[in-house]
C-alpha cells in the first residue's frame, strides 16, 4: 500500500525555523506573481515607442488582472486552510476531495471570466479610465486582448501554489512561479524590443510564463504527498465548498479591493487631472494615471512580501489549530505580526528616503520634469505609513488561519471596501488631486486601530484556551487515536427555557466537536424528501417522544404513516450522526435513540421557573405574560410523554443552571466528560 506523509512536524518543530521554511518561499511566489505585470510594465517604460502611454495602459489593464487573481486566491488559499486544519484533524477524505473540488471551480471560473472579457472590452476599459487620451485607450485594448487569453491557465496556477505548500511542498511551489516569471523576463524584452510587437509582446510573454506554471502544478497535483488524488477528488462537493470559500474570503477581499480602489483611484485621476493646468492638457492627460500604477506597483511589491509571510503561516497555524496547540497558536501570532512591523518599515524608509531612484525604473530619465515630480510626491504620501498597512494585512490572513472568516471578512470589509474605496471618492472633493495621495495613509490608520483590538481579543481567547490543560490534551489524544476514549456522544435533554441550547454549543466549542440541534431537521428533511417546517411541527406535537425509536398512532392512519416516516427519518440521522464520531445533541430524545451506545454520556439541564421565564423573555423578545403562557403549554407537552423525562434516573449527569450558570454547567460537563 502507498504511503501517505503526515504533516505533524508542524506541531513539533520550532515556530521561527517552519516560519522560514513556509513564509520566505511563499513570499518569493508572491513576489513572482507580482512581477508578471510589473516585469511587463518596466520594459514597456524603457521602449521609446510606448513610454508613458504604454505605461498608463499597463496601469488601466492592471487591475482586470487582479480579478482573476483575487478569485484565484480565494479559492486556493481557502483550500489550503481548510485542508490544513483537516490534516491537523486527521480527515484525510475531507483534504482530498476539497483540493478536488477547487481545481474544478477554478478551472470553470477561469473560462467563464476570459469569456466574459473579451465579450465586454471596451465598456470595462472605459469604466478603469482607459480614455485620458486616444493612444492610451488603443495600447490598453491591445494589452488586455492577449493578456485575457491566458486567465485559465493564470488563475489554475494561483489557486494551486497554496494548495501545493499545504501539502508540504512550499520550495515547488515557489519553482512553478519563479520558472513562468523567468520565461516572462526572457521574452519580455525579445518581443517588444527585438520584434516590436509592443503590448501585444508583453502580454504574449506574460502568458508564455503563465502556461508553463500550469503545467507543472497539475504534474505536481497527480503527486501530492498527504493525499492521494482519484477521480472521486473531482467530484464537485458543494457542501466543501461552503467550507472553503469563507476561509479564503480575505485573500479574496485584499486582491478585489485593488480592483475596486484603482477604478475609484483612476476615474478620479481622470477627473481632478482634468482641472490641473498641467495634466488638463492632452500631452500631459496620462501622467497622473502611469505614476499612480507605478506607485500601486511598489506598494504591491510590500504587500506581498507581507501577504507572503501572513500566507506562508496558514498551514502552520491552521495544522496546530486542528491539533489544538494553542499555545504554538499564540507563538506564531506574536512572531508574525512583529516581521510584519519591521518589512512595513524598513520599505517606508527607503521609499522615503531615495524616490528618484525608485522612479528611475521606470523609464523616468525619458519623460517630462512633470512626470518625475508628481512621482516623488505621489511615493512619499501614498508610502509613508507602509507597517501599518502590513500590520493590517497579517492581521487579516491570520484570523483566516485561525477559520475566524466573520471576523476576518469584517476587518477587510472596513479596509479594503469603506476605507479604501470611499476615501479615493470622498478625499478629492476637499483636497483635489493631492486627496487620491492621502487615502492610503488614512485608511491605514483608522484600519489600525480595529486591527489592534482584534489582536488583543485574540491573544485573549487564546490564553483561555491555554489554560485549560485537561480539555485540551484530553482532545488531543482523541483528534491522535493515542487514547482509548475515541467518541464523546453527549445528549442534552433540558426543561424548556433552562439554557439547553446555549451549553450545548458552549459544551461543543470547548470540546471542538460539532453541535447538532435544529440541523438534525434539515438532515431528515433532506433523506425523508419532506419539507423542513412540517418536520419542525411534528417536533413540537405533544406526542409520546418514544416515537423516535418506535410506532405510536396518532388517531388517524394517514398522519400516523407520515408522522412515523417523519420520526424514523430523524432517528436514522441521529444514529448516522453518532457513527460518525465524537459530537453534542441537544434534544430530539437522542439519549434514548442511542441508548446502549458505547461513550454515550446523557445530561439533563433544569431551571427553576422565574429564571426560564426571564430566558425565554430575552430569546423570544416578548412579555413575562406571554413567556409563562409558552412555557406552562411546553412543559405541559413534556408531562405528556409516556418517557421518563427529566427522570434523574435516566441520566448520567443533571446539572441546575440556577446554581451554575451557563458557563458553569458547560464546564462541569466538558471536565466530566474529559476526565472520565
Amino acid at each position: 500500500m502507498e504511503q501517505v506523509q503526515t504533516n505533524d512536524f508542524l506541531e513539533r518543530e520550532g515556530l521561527g525555523k517552519l516560519m522560514r521554511k513556509y513564509a520566505i518561499p511563499c513570499v518569493i511566489s508572491l513576489l513572482v506573481a507580482a512581477l508578471y505585470n510589473i516585469v511587463d510594465q518596466i520594459f514597456i517604460a524603457n521602449a521609446d515607442y510606448l513610454g508613458s502611454y504604454g505605461n498608463a495602459a499597463n496601469t488601466v489593464v492592471f487591475p482586470l488582472a487582479v480579478v482573476a487573481l483575487s478569485i484565484a486566491m480565494m479559492i486556493g488559499d481557502g483550500c489550503c486552510t481548510f485542508v490544513s486544519i483537516s490534516l491537523g484533524a486527521k480527515e484525510k477524505e475531507n483534504a482530498h476531495r476539497g483540493i478536488g473540488s477547487s481545481v474544478v471551480v477554478v478551472i470553470g471560473i477561469g473560462i467563464l471570466l476570459m469569456a466574459i472579457f473579451l465579450v465586454f472590452q471596451e465598456p470595462i476599459l472605459t469604466a478603469f479610465g482607459a480614455r485620458v487620451n486616444d493612444e492610451t485607450f488603443r495600447l490598453s485594448k491591445e494589452y488586455f486582448f492577449w493578456i485575457t487569453l491566458g486567465i485559465p491557465f493564470y488563475m489554475f496556477g494561483q489557486a494551486m501554489n497554496p494548495i501545493i505548500r499545504s501539502d508540504g511542498s512550499p520550495n515547488f511551489a515557489m519553482g512553478t512561479l519563479l520558472t513562468g516569471a523567468v520565461l516572462n523576463i526572457i521574452f519580455d524584452p525579445i518581443c517588444i524590443y527585438v520584434l516590436k510587437w509592443g503590448m501585444m509582446g508583453a502580454a504574449v510573454a506574460t502568458i508564455f510564463g503563465q502556461i508553463v506554471s500550469a503545467i507543472m502544478s497539475a504534474v505536481y497535483l497527480a503527486r501530492m504527498k498527504s493525499v492521494k488524488m482519484s477521480g472521486d477528488s473531482f467530484k464537485l462537493r458543494a457542501s466543501l465548498l461552503k467550507k472553503i470559500l469563507p476561509l479564503g474570503i480575505t485573500s479574496f477581499l485584499s486582491q478585489i479591493s485593488i480592483v475596486l480602489s484603482m477604478a475609484a483611484v483612476l476615474n478620479m485621476v481622470a477627473k481632478y487631472g482634468a482641472l490641473d493646468p498641467i495634466f488638463g492638457q492632452e500631452q500631459y492627460a496620462q501622467i497622473p494615471t502611469a505614476v499612480i500604477g507605478i506607485v500601486m506597483k511598489f506598494f504591491q511589491i510590500i504587500i506581498s512580501i507581507s501577504v507572503g509571510l501572513a500566507a506562508g503561516c496558514i498551514p502552520i497555524a491552521g495544522y496546530n489549530v486542528g491539533a489544538q496547540r494553542n499555545d504554538r497558536v499564540k507563538g506564531l501570532m506574536k512572531l508574525l505580526l512583529v516581521a510584519e512591523f519591521i518589512v512595513g518599515l524598513i520599505a517606508s524608509v527607503l521609499f522615503l528616503l531615495f524616490p528618484h531612484q525608485f522612479i528611475n525604473i521606470f523609464g523616468a530619465k525619458n519623460e517630462s520634469i512633470y512626470y518625475t515630480d508628481f512621482a516623488v510626491k505621489t511615493i512619499r504620501i501614498f508610502l509613508c505609513l507602509l507597517p501599518l498597512s502590513c500590520l493590517n494585512k497579517g492581521t487579516f490572513i491570520f484570523l483566516q488561519s485561525l477559520g475566524k472568516a466573520k471576523q476576518s471578512t469584517a476587518l477587510s470589509l472596513i479596509r479594503e471596501i469603506l476605507f479604501g474605496v470611499g476615501l479615493p471618492l470622498f478625499l478629492p472633493i476637499f483636497m483635489g488631486l493631492d486627496g487620491i495621495l492621502f487615502f492610503m495613509p488614512i485608511a491605514d490608520i483608522l484600519t489600525a486601530i480595529a486591527s489592534v483590538a482584534v489582536i488583543i481579543h485574540t491573544n485573549k481567547i487564546l490564553n483561555h484556551m491555554i489554560k485549560a490543560p485537561a480539555v485540551k490534551n484530553d482532545y488531543m489524544k482523541f483528534a491522535s487515536g493515542k487514547d482509548a476514549c475515541t467518541d464523546y456522544i453527549i445528549t442534552i435533554g433540558r426543561s424548556y427555557g433552562a439554557g439547553g441550547r446555549s451549553i450545548g454549543k458552549k459544551v461543543a466549542e470547548q470540546l471542538h466537536i460539532p453541535y447538532y440541534d435544529s440541523e438534525l431537521l434539515e438532515k431528515a428533511a433532506e433523506s425523508s424528501g419532506l419539507s423542513q417546517k412540517f418536520l419542525q411541527n411534528i417536533d413540537e406535537k405533544p406526542v409520546d417522544s418514544s416515537m423516535l425509536y418506535r410506532s405510536v398512532g396518532f388517531g388517524t392512519n394517514e398522519y400516523k404513516s407520515i408522522a412515523d416516516l417523519a420520526q424514523k427519518a430523524q432517528r436514522e440521522i441521529i444514529e448516522k450522526i453518532a457513527a460518525e464520531g465524537s459530537c453534542v445533541i441537544v434534544g430530539r430524545s437522542a439519549d434514548q435513540v442511542l441508548s446502549g451506545t458505547h461513550k454515550l454520556f446523557r445530561v439533563f439541564i433544569s431551571s427553576g421557573e422565574e429564571n426560564r421565564i426571564k430566558r425565554i423573555m430575552e430569546r423570544d423578545h416578548i412579555s413575562a405574560a406571554e413567556a409563562g403562557k409558552k412555557l406552562s403549554r411546553v412543559d405541559k407537552y413534556n408531562q405528556r410523554s409516556k418517557t421518563r423525562w427529566g427522570d434523574a434516573e435516566g441520566y448520567d449527569l443533571c446539572v441546575g443552571t440556577d446554581w451554575f450558570g451557563i458557563d458553569g454547567a458547560s464546564n462541569l460537563i466538558t471536565t466530566v466528560v474529559t476526565k472520565k
